[in-house]
């Protein structure tokens, strides 16, 4: 009879990844060791959730009965649950600017996240992760900080790891979770070299004190006409060749924290990387950039500048017989978009019930993780499609104001999806209903209707026809305006073929206009996605399981209460 190794699963990182991935296993009453060459608290980037992430969160909360899971989900409950120290996001905000020269009010875009929905958070990563290290133990499952793996091995039955002492631990299967120095990847030589992926960045990042809010800089805070102040949102600076995010954590009236996260990604091919550090870097584009200069006037960096190479890498393969790398382990875009924890909670609702089911009968073979490997290099390539040409877009307003709003019917259309499936999942208590969640999220979750993913490639070719010489950027702005006016599944409600439209609140008005266009007027399919995707979570909105009415007040009161105290 063959040994059983000590552990059922290993894990190596105890980031977001890692330590959900832990509690849920653990729960399930798994054996997991997670293994990490750090210790918390630790920094990290990679702080601003969508609705799509937190649908998601919820998702993981419920199938593998983890509630605590659920507190990531909202602004209050992060508040009341993991950190004071998290900052609030009530819209993505998006400035164009060109260099010496004064920003235009006209080139900004701003889509605040309806309340109808939830409020969206900034995770001080440092909190958030040293929380879900602590939950993931607090299921059982074990953690070692500070623990250098020096090798991997595999067998028929089991994973090894070498550890950099010469100790060696067996585990029945092996998450890598670690990030861009993957163990895993490094031992079996998966990176794709060249990687396929088109995107081309690097960044500088940091954290910092005395980010003065953006409004604040300007001759009134009501200077664009914006419905949200800009900075209770993610801030996207956006000039040639890149975009700064200005990410806060003391942005609402309960604050705790004085910082704010604060970085740049270049295109290198536009900005090769100067000799002289980072910080003379940022003070360069300071320089080129008076309207954003003035936001950074009285700040102060609390660590170390850090400077990156390029940003992207890719996987040949990402499953193997009992492993799989999963989010920043398989590969990375850009920090654009803010999908990187929505790819990791989609990957890892996928990877767990598989990794429960293979321990349950003590079968690893490959084709029971293939589809783990197809959603993972599908996320991949669909950010890469959205940020590569965002890229291009940045030195032309015309056509970043059209790149944005193909940006934005995806997101729409998406979340729709996973709304969808998660209502009905809470509603039959069946994993068949989400089959097409995921048959369509290694596509972006775009619904299969074909003149969504028409539009998407018609897009794509325009701006690949900018990027490589062969069409102007006014002319392939106008071509995608034209085919988003022509778009029979595109809620005229939410204006996005109007270019004269900047801002694109969803207030209950559009929401109910919406929903009756999707009963009158829309396709059948999309009629019943915006139906069921605004109307079944709508209904949980509702439900005291799925928000705390006490916490929401208590948050408005005091945005109230520190508005009067501002003015």
């Amino acid at each position: 009879m063959a040994r059983r190794p000590a552990h059922d699963v290993l894990i190596l990182g105890s980031g977001l990844a890692g330590s959900i991935a832990g509690a849920c296993l653990a729960r399930a009453g798994l054996d997991v060791l997670i293994i990490d060459a750090g210790h918390h608290p630790r920094f990290a980037v990679g702080e601003s959730t969508i609705p799509y992430t937190s649908t998601m969160t919820r998702l993981i909360a419920e199938r593998y009965g983890v509630p605590e899971i659920k507190h990531l989900s909202t602004y209050e409950s992060v508040q009341a649950h993991i950190s004071t120290n998290c900052g609030v996001k009530r819209n993505f905000g998006f400035l164009h600017h060109e260099p010496g020269r004064p920003h235009d009010p006209a080139r900004a875009h701003q889509f605040p996240i309806s309340k109808i929905a939830h409020t969206e958070s900034h995770f001080l990563r440092a909190d958030v992760d040293h929380w879900l290290a602590r939950l993931a133990q607090r299921y059982g499952a074990r953690l070692r900080e500070d623990t250098r793996v020096a090798d991997v091995r595999e067998s028929d039955e089991a994973m090894t790891l070498v550890l950099a002492d010469g100790e060696e631990i067996e585990g029945r299967f092996l998450i890598d979770a670690s990030g861009f120095r993957s163990p895993l990847a490094q031992r079996f030589g998966l990176r794709e070299e060249p990687t396929r992926l088109r995107t081309h960045s690097r960044s500088i990042f940091t954290h910092m004190t005395g980010v003065a809010p953006f409004e604040s800089t300007l001759p009134s805070p009501r200077s664009h006409g914006n419905p949200s102040p800009w900075s209770e949102g993610t801030l996207h600076h956006l000039f040639p060749g890149g975009w700064m995010w200005v990410i806060p954590f003391d942005n609402h009236a309960r604050a705790t924290s004085d910082l704010c996260s604060v970085g740049i990604s270049y295109d290198p091919r536009i900005h090769p990387k100067p000799d002289d550090g980072p910080q003379a870097e940022f003070d360069r584009f300071l320089a080129d950039y008076p309207d954003v200069r003035r936001q950074f006037t009285g700040a102060e960096a609390v660590r170390p500048w850090v400077s990156t190479g390029r940003l992207q890498y890719s996987s040949t393969r990402t499953v193997g017989a009992r492993w799989c790398l999963t989010a920043h382990a398989a590969g990375f875009i850009d920090a654009l978009f803010s999908r990187g924890m929505q790819n990791t909670m989609v990957i890892l609702h996928a990877l767990i019930w598989r990794i429960i089911d293979a321990m349950r009968d003590d079968d690893f073979t490959v084709e029971r993780f293939k589809a783990v490997e197809e959603l993972e290099q599908g996320l991949l390539d669909v950010n890469d499609f959205l940020v590569a040409g965002a890229y291009t877009s940045f030195g032309h307003w015309e056509l970043w104001d059209a790149w944005f709003r193909i940006w934005e019917t995806g997101q729409v259309l998406s979340t729709m999806e996973v709304g969808r499936a998660y209502a009905r999942f809470l509603a039959e208590r069946d994993p068949r209903v989400l089959d097409r969640l995921a048959r369509i999220e290694a596509d972006g979750a775009l619904p299969e209707y074909p003149p969504v993913r028409e539009l998407m490639s018609e897009a794509d070719r325009l701006v690949r026809d900018v990027q490589e010489g062969r069409r102007g950027p006014a002319d392939a702005a106008a071509q995608i305006f034209a085919r988003l006016a022509e778009a029979d599944f595109v809620p005229p409600p939410f204006g996005l073929a109007d270019r004269d439209r900047r801002w694109f609140s969803v207030t209950p008005a559009r929401v109910a206009r919406t929903l009756l266009w999707a009963r009158l007027q829309a396709p059948p399919e999309i009629g019943r996605l915006f139906a069921e995707g605004i109307g079944l979570p709508l209904r949980r909105r509702l439900s005291s399981k799925e928000y705390k009415v006490r916490q929401e007040v208590v948050h408005a009161m005091a945005r109230r209460i520190g508005a009067r105290k501002a003015g």
